[in-house]
């Protein structure tokens, strides 16, 4: 039993020895595949480090170009603006100067404008006085004969009052055809420029002629029916405010009365003469009128 199982120890010993060398064969292969891998990759690393490191030199000195034109740009604006601010220095003073001689050559021009201007004046002063004198005489000697004018016109004014006062006095006053005590009457062209001037009324005279039909005197219309020389009579058709109104058979100088809606006190119709189919008279209207009621 023994040496049997010695045997059999014996014989599994070889076998034993060629796997442990096939173990460590496969660690050594492995152990090699992971040092190449993390090789490989460290090499990676370094080449891409290197690329980068590459890049930023190349950045670095494209900045430093980029800065160092930038800075040659600027110290060339820098010196160019200062120029200009000397130039415009320059300038400035040689235009003060130049404007100073400017105003004063133009401040010289003023004054002798000023002065010929002062003389001129002067001048024309000196004849307006010596005009006013003339012309102060002149007025006294109109101002003189105006007051003798004046005197003339209250003269005639007095005469003419007097005269007036006088034809009034021989006017007539007379009820007329309605029955209202009529104003002045005028029985002649001389009464009515009389009565024209006293003011009272506004007058309007006219002939009148059988044939043609009514007239218009003043705002109303007249028309001739009837004239009568052997007694001084006629008859006649008034239209005022639509209406026709026939005042039949009257006598000279008979004031012919009348109402129209514009007027407080009547109208009146007048005739001073009567011939052969007309007849010669004047309207008598109101000034003082009222609007018509609607």
């Amino acid at each position: 039993m023994t040496s049997n199982t010695e045997h059999n120890e014996n014989s599994n010993r070889p076998a034993d020895g060629l796997v442990g060398k096939v173990l460590m064969g496969g660690a050594l292969v492995v152990a090699l595949g992971g040092w190449w891998y993390q090789s490989s990759q460290v090499d990676s690393v370094r080449h891409q480090l290197a690329q980068n490191q590459q890049q930023l030199d190349q950045f670095h000195s494209q900045m430093e170009t980029s800065l160092s034109v930038a800075k040659s740009e600027v110290n060339a604006t820098i010196a160019k603006m200062n120029e200009q601010v000397d130039q415009a220095r320059k300038d400035a003073q040689a235009g003060s100067r130049n404007a100073q001689v400017a105003a004063k050559r133009q401040a010289g021009e003023v004054l002798n404008t000023l002065s010929a201007k002062n003389q001129e004046l002067t001048q024309q002063i000196d004849q307006i006085k010596s005009d006013n004198a003339a012309k102060s005489v002149q007025v006294d000697e109109t101002l003189n004969g105006i007051k003798g004018d004046v005197g003339n016109v209250k003269t005639e004014v007095s005469t003419t009052r007097t005269e007036l006062s006088a034809t009034v006095a021989d006017l007539k006053r007379a009820f007329g055809d309605m029955g209202v005590m009529s104003g002045l009457i005028a029985t002649n062209a001389t009464e009515l420029a009389e009565l024209k001037k006293l003011g009272e009324r506004d007058y309007f005279e006219f002939t009148l002629p059988k044939t043609g039909g009514p007239k218009k005197v003043g705002d109303i219309q007249l028309a001739l029916k009837k004239a009568d020389t052997k007694r001084n009579r006629f008859t006649l058709d008034v239209m005022a405010d639509d209406k026709r109104v026939e005042k039949r058979d009257r006598t000279i100088n008979e004031p012919v009365q009348f109402y129209t809606s514009g007027a407080r006190t009547p109208y009146e119709v007048v005739i001073n003469e009567i011939r052969k189919d007309q007849v010669i008279g004047y309207l008598s209207v109101p000034k003082v009128k009222v609007m018509a009621k609607r």
